[in-house]
């Protein structure tokens, strides 16, 4: 069977929980084989025009609880005051390129992973368009450090919902024994929740959606866009 044992994971996403949501299962089980992982961020916070100072700490707070129950090794987080969040699509994306390449903790040039994951271009939500273009520049082939492996994870309210097409993954990670940890960890964003949209019950069906596309009981499906070996 594979292991992850010797293999570095960054995940990156648009906002808190989307990598719950996508890699919560594949962050469990390299963490269970002896591999690292980290995660960065861009987007933590509430832009609501009332209390949104207070929204905002109430979001990094549950962000922070949910890295502790991944165990993830070291995360990083943008943008992240009701200042300053949201609009990925407002602003350059040379500067989330940067993020990505060399200006974070959890940097390519500080980690240098093995294995990325980054959002889905499939996606009608432009943050999640906007921050896999600039994954796939900072990860462009002759750059340096590369990943040998680029994979894309699903955003499974939004996925099957684009102008781009339909998200169809040719990568499965049997999550079976980490799905509990998953809905843990999900639920630490309490404020994110959303009954019959995003909750536990949406996360198993969709476990079980892509499970029973290669026989496993439950699976987190991924798009490979470049493996070496």
């Amino acid at each position: 069977m594979f292991s992850f044992k010797d293999h570095r994971l960054l995940v990156i996403a648009p906002h808190a929980d989307d990598e719950v949501l996508g890699c919560g299962g594949l962050i469990s089980r390299v963490k269970q084989d002896g591999g690292k992982v980290f995660v960065l961020i861009f987007n933590v916070g509430s832009i609501a025009t009332k209390n949104g100072k207070k929204l905002t700490q109430t979001w990094k707070k549950e962000t922070n609880d949910s890295m502790k129950i991944l165990n993830v090794d070291d995360y990083d987080t943008i943008y992240d005051t009701s200042e300053d969040n949201r609009y990925l699509d407002a602003k350059p994306l040379h500067s989330l390129i940067e993020k990505i390449e060399t200006d974070s903790k959890v940097s390519l040039k500080k980690i240098k992973p093995t294995i990325v994951a980054i959002p889905t271009l499939y996606s009608h939500h432009q943050d999640h368009v906007c921050v896999h273009n600039a994954c796939i520049a900072a990860l462009r082939p002759l750059s340096k450090p590369n990943a040998n492996t680029v994979i894309s994870y699903e955003a499974p309210e939004h996925s099957r919902w684009s102008s781009n097409g339909v998200f169809e993954p040719n990568f499965y990670v049997d999550i079976e024994p980490f799905i509990s940890k998953k809905v843990k960890a999900f639920y630490k964003y309490k404020s994110q929740v959303k009954v019959g949209g995003r909750d536990k019950n949406t996360i198993i069906t969709q476990a079980e959606y892509r499970g029973k596309e290669v026989g496993k009981s439950s699976c987190e499906g991924f798009y490979v866009h470049r493996h070496l070996v």
